[in-house]
């Protein structure tokens, strides 16, 4: 039983107020980076404490999910503001403006260096493709692909929050952006946000490590029987600020166990960045807490 946290986590007040100063000039770059640093630290001083078998960055310098790799990119700008799924958030969504290339590779102010054995999140080649309205297999060759050769990890998590709105989406076209991606470590897609019950019995077959579903939005009894793949099961709410019992987390992984015959690991259903700070911290140590709690 292993447990983490992938995906965006919520910045402090101090941080989002030093970049609201910063807009206002009242402060300067040097002065967020501290801040950034300072929330850094206290994420990993989080996720230790927590015991988690990988450490994350918490994307803290990411606006949204794409923005970053849309900037290191030829072929591709930000948008309108667009709201994201159902929920109070907007992105600004990334658009051709002609052939999307990565022209240089994510640096420290993106992915942050760490110490110990680490995960990183970065968009999946189809939620990529449907945010910019260009070819998923093109994105994951020439954006995503270089992007991946250059970062060192034990656990990339592509961030899918858009294919389980999709049922009929074309699964084989999926596996063969994801067939662009060198193999870097342990590759993981995690459906985010919605219910994969129509899709997983589709997604087993593709070139993946592992796959992460929304048990709130999800059955457990979606999961086939046997499920030869690490599953990143979703178990913390990330859109309510109520926080979980570890009781209550660790009987439905027991449960789930018992229906795979892979690994399994407990995570958030979705980026914790839709929960205030403390908030999200709280939900780290039930993680945490659960996972000591399963035999």
């Amino acid at each position: 039983m292993k447990a983490y946290a992938p995906g965006i986590y919520p910045r402090s007040e101090a941080l989002v107020q030093a970049t609201r100063d910063l807009d206002r000039d009242r402060v300067s770059v040097d002065d967020v980076e501290r801040r950034r640093a300072a929330d850094l630290d206290a994420l990993i001083s989080a996720e230790s404490e927590a015991a988690f078998d990988l450490l994350s960055d918490g994307m803290l310098a990411w606006q949204d999910l794409f923005r970053p790799l849309v900037d290191a990119s030829e072929g591709l700008e930000s948008g309108a503001l667009t709201r994201f799924l159902d929920t109070n958030t907007f992105f600004r969504a990334p658009h051709a403006t002609g052939t999307p290339r990565l022209s240089r590779p994510l640096g420290a102010d993106a992915v942050a260096d760490l110490d110990g054995p680490r995960l990183v999140t970065l968009p999946s080649p189809y939620a990529f493709g449907e945010a910019a309205g260009v070819d998923q297999r093109a994105i994951a060759a020439s954006v995503l692909a270089p992007a991946v050769e250059a970062l060192d990890a034990e656990l990339l998590v592509l961030s899918e929050p858009f294919l389980s709105r999709s049922p009929d989406a074309d699964v084989a076209a999926f596996g063969d952006a994801l067939a662009e991606l060198p193999k870097r470590g342990t590759l993981a897609l995690h459906l985010t946000f919605g219910d994969a019950s129509s899709l997983l019995e589709r997604l087993v077959d593709l070139p993946v490590d592992g796959i992460g579903v929304d048990f709130y939005l999800t059955p457990l009894d979606a999961v086939p029987e046997g499920f030869p793949k690490l599953l990143l099961a979703g178990v913390v709410d990330t859109r309510s600020s109520e926080v979980e019992d570890p009781a209550v987390l660790a009987s439905f992984a027991e449960r789930l166990k018992e229906r795979t015959s892979g690994e399994l690991a407990l995570v958030p259903n979705g980026d914790l960045q839709f929960v205030a700070e403390p908030i999200a911290k709280r939900k780290l140590a039930a993680l945490g807490a659960a996972k000591e709690l399963v035999a």
